[in-house]
């Protein structure tokens, strides 16, 4: 039997409405993954949450000659779970981009997703959150270099510019990974 993990990519503050690099539509988001997670979890899927979590002098930031605002600076407000997510007792949470240089667009790039998911005997990963263009792209594409059967939930994701999200989604089927609903993704758990 199949163990699975939703892995909930960057649901924080900051890349949300109203903060400092928010993905479009993300009110109509949170609620229904809300609910998803809560319903995951009663299935036993593992739930994983990626934060960027980044210094205050971090390359990527504009003042620091990046290409982004300052965004989800570690310890700050902008940098929490955006309401009504709470990580529970159980979950993963992978925080990323901590060190001063580096974009750390994929959960993966803290090689300890990896290992956490393959000790807790996961093969199966579903994929949310945002940005679909870059973060969720990046960790889906990661999840199936590293073998995973990796599934990008369609209509739990969210894109700083739609325009780009069919390009995301070529590369992940490109891949070898697959595009579903969050509803088909969890009936295949069973």
């Amino acid at each position: 039997m199949s163990k699975s993990a939703l892995v909930v990519v960057d649901m924080q503050r900051d890349f949300c409405e109203g903060g400092a690099l928010a993905a479009a539509n993300t009110p109509s988001l949170l609620q229904p993954l809300k609910n998803y997670i809560d319903e995951a979890r009663r299935h036993g899927v593992l739930i994983v949450y990626t934060q960027d979590w980044h210094p205050a002098n971090h390359s990527s930031f504009k003042v620091n000659g990046g290409p982004w605002p300052v965004h989800c600076v570690a310890n700050t407000p902008g940098a929490e779970l955006m309401p009504p997510l709470v990580a529970q007792a159980g979950d993963v949470v992978i925080h990323k981009g901590v060190g001063v240089d580096g974009a750390a667009y994929s959960g993966f790039d803290e090689a300890t997703l990896e290992q956490q998911l393959r000790e807790k005997g996961i093969d199966r990963v579903g994929v949310a959150g945002v940005a679909t263009e870059y973060c969720v792209r990046a960790t889906a594409l990661d999840a199936l270099k590293a073998k995973f059967e990796t599934t990008m939930l369609e209509d739990l994701v969210r894109a700083v510019q739609d325009k780009d999200v069919p390009t995301a989604v070529a590369d992940l089927k490109q891949a070898g990974g697959k595009l579903a609903t969050s509803a088909a993704w969890l009936a295949a758990t069973k």
